[in-house]
């Protein structure tokens, strides 16, 4: 048993005097796709950014690749290999794809030669095409898949991605999951906050069920999904068909 890339442990955590994480445990093991999922206020975000560093913990531990890192700024963490693709995707609309990306190059790892921004761009057939289209002018689903690029162009060992399919149509929300697929397949290890509790289990190896807070049900993914019980139990839904 090798020790997992991020470990989480009892980890409370809020915003000003409302506290949103009751103790929060997790493990994701490197090469990995691990997803977060529970009902819209449960805190999914608020884990995420505090694995980062944009939201301080009160207690509790995060540890990356052997390191604590639970008190980093967002600036540190990023230097310690991991990248956030936040829900709101925050692409600079006046800028064009590839000065957006460029950005990402700014932060991130280095202790490592970071790939090229040509390199990541490619990698994205819609991007590689509008490459100086401006982030305004991009569709929401072409947006997302630049938000991605801009994240992995700083290099990470891990990727967090907070509802990279929210709003998206069911055709481009299928581009997403198999760009998530890809990028496992190529190693990188994926920490997702997911909404669409299909996409959400199709894409991951392991699952965490969170409510109120705190983890209230995990296991490996094709599990959770034959589950009907834990699915409504947790999350009202059904996959039957």
């Amino acid at each position: 048993m090798t020790d997992p890339l991020l470990s989480v442990r009892d980890l409370v955590s809020g915003y000003g005097s409302t506290r949103v994480l009751q103790g929060v445990n997790l493990d994701v093991d490197k090469g990995s796709v691990v997803t977060l999922i529970g009902r819209n206020g449960v805190g999914k975000t608020t884990t995420l950014r505090s694995i980062l560093g944009s939201v301080k913990p009160t207690s509790g531990t995060v540890t990356f690749d052997g390191n604590d890192i639970t008190e980093l700024s967002p600036e540190k963490t990023a230097q310690a290999g991991i990248a956030l693709v936040p829900e709101e995707r925050r692409v600079f609309p006046g800028l064009t794809v590839r000065e957006n990306v460029e950005i990402g190059r700014i932060g991130g790892r280095r202790d490592i030669e970071k790939p090229s921004v040509d390199e990541i761009i490619d990698e994205f057939e819609n991007l590689a095409r509008h490459h100086e289209s401006r982030g305004a002018n991009l569709s929401g689903g072409e947006q997302q898949m630049l938000a991605i690029a801009r994240a992995l162009v700083s290099a990470p060992d891990l990727l967090m991605l907070d509802e990279p399919t929210e709003g998206l149509a069911p055709s481009i929300v299928k581009q997403v999951q198999r760009k998530i697929t890809e990028l496992n397949d190529e190693g990188v290890t994926i920490l997702l906050v997911e909404q669409n509790v299909q996409v959400a289990l199709d894409a991951a190896d392991y699952v965490y069920i969170l409510d109120k807070g705190q983890v209230v049900h995990e296991g490996p993914a094709d599990e959770v999904a034959e589950s009907e019980e834990v699915l409504d139990r947790y999350l009202g839904v059904s996959l039957a068909e």
